[in-house]
């Protein structure tokens, strides 16, 4: 459908695409209260006596570091945080076990009544739950990992020269994982579960720089920790509103499409398309692209800093996963042409069930506001007819949708 769009009706399409975007941010406040938590929390757990001799650092990974957190279904719904405890050394005698243990000591002594039962690799908070802001509830996913003592040494080089994947391997770090073999016996960090989260926000902020001919610099939008920036590249947008489509068909499913794996497809599948709806519809079609298989036929999304970890591992074992993601690419093309062969408020209407009724109303205010700011700007009179089909109609016809979230 997009092919049979002019060049005006792109640009329009394309403004909502990101108004729809910017409405799933969460923000400045909320991202500012998130930090105070998480950075409560941090202070707490470097203080232990133990654990303070190894330089312990608290720091967001995944979502909150990618810049590509949204806003939950319902107001009422905690915001996901995951975090990383990473120590520059540890104890010649500790096992996975014992760091994630002592960890989970220190977490108790203060926070017993918030703390969840223990994940496989993690600790988590239940946060703030007592705050009446319901925006400041939490999951906070606490991750304990080692890292080499040259770590902070490697990461400054590699921000500070040309991109090369084949770097970053230099700041990966050892995490605990009860269900990997070793947990209670191994001392030795080389032996322990490697991850890179660092690397990835760094290969990411890559990819979402792709084609830029002036080299930017990676701290400018994805690496600087603790500070809000609403100013989203394109292909942030577009992780944002594809796992918000993810998490309306979906809902609380706990085998919907994992974010790691449409983050992934989804930045190898970006060519550095400035206009969003450009890009977005090119991810949508390509995203299958990144997948290969085995010579078993299992499916396999690969880290791009570890070929050999699969992100779609538990598809082979639990093949429901693997349905669900590729019927929900599906639904995402279908969804997105009925929105671009649509006009006028027919266009909000069919954005309402695949993108929720009240992401997409914030998302039509935020486009009326840019429209009337431009009209007024440029002295250009709302016509009766547009580019949409009707586009007076939908910059001063109040807000009606239909369907519930």
């Amino acid at each position: 459908m997009y092919n049979n769009l002019n060049q005006q009706q792109r640009e329009e399409f394309g403004k909502i695409i990101l108004a729809l975007g910017e409405s799933l941010d969460i923000s400045e406040t909320q991202f500012n209260a998130l930090v105070k938590s998480y950075e409560t929390v941090g202070k707490f757990l470097q203080e232990d006596k133990e654990l303070s001799k190894y330089d312990p650092l608290v720091s967001p990974q995944g979502s909150l570091r990618l810049g590509t957190i949204i806003q939950p279904i319902n107001e009422g719904d905690d915001i996901d945080v995951d975090l990383v405890f990473r120590l520059n050394e540890k104890n010649p005698t500790w096992t996975p076990k014992i760091l994630k243990d002592k960890v989970g000591a220190r977490l108790i002594t203060k926070y017993k009544e918030e703390l969840d039962e223990e994940g496989s690799r993690c600790w988590t908070l239940i946060y703030r739950q007592e705050s009446p802001n319901l925006k400041e509830h939490y999951h906070m996913d606490i991750l304990p990992s080692v890292s080499n003592k040259d770590y902070d040494v490697q990461m400054r080089k590699i921000l500070s020269e040309q991109f090369n994947i084949n770097s970053l391997d230099k700041i990966s770090i050892r995490i605990t994982d009860k269900d990997r073999d070793g947990y209670t016996t191994q001392t030795d960090i080389h032996d322990w579960l490697k991850s890179n989260p660092d690397g990835y926000a760094i290969w990411f902020a890559n990819r979402c720089h792709e084609k830029v001919s002036k080299r930017q610099l990676l701290t400018e939008d994805i690496i600087p920790i603790g500070k809000y920036n609403a100013n989203k590249t394109p292909l942030q947008r577009i992780v944002q509103i594809l796992k918000r489509h993810r998490d309306i068909m979906f809902d609380h499913d706990k085998k919907k499409p994992i974010s790691i794996i449409i983050t992934t497809l989804a930045a190898k599948a970006y060519q550095g398309e400035s206009d969003i709806l450009e890009g977005l519809v090119n991810v949508v079609n390509h995203m299958k692209d990144g997948i290969r298989e085995d010579a078993n036929g299992n499916k396999i999304v690969a880290n791009p800093l570890n070929k050999e970890e699969n992100f779609a591992e538990k598809w082979i074992d639990d093949p429901i996963r693997k349905d669900n993601f590729f019927n929900w690419l599906e639904a995402v093309k279908r969804d997105l042409n009925a929105i671009l062969s649509s006009k006028g408020l027919s266009v909000w209407n069919n954005m309402n069930k695949p993108f929720g009724r009240r992401i997409v109303e914030s998302a039509n205010k935020r486009y009326t506001e840019s429209k009337k700011t431009s009209f007024k700007n440029d002295g250009t009179k709302i016509a009766a007819t547009g580019v949409l089909g009707t586009i007076g109609q939908a910059l001063n016809a109040g807000n009606t949708f239909y369907g519930e979230e």
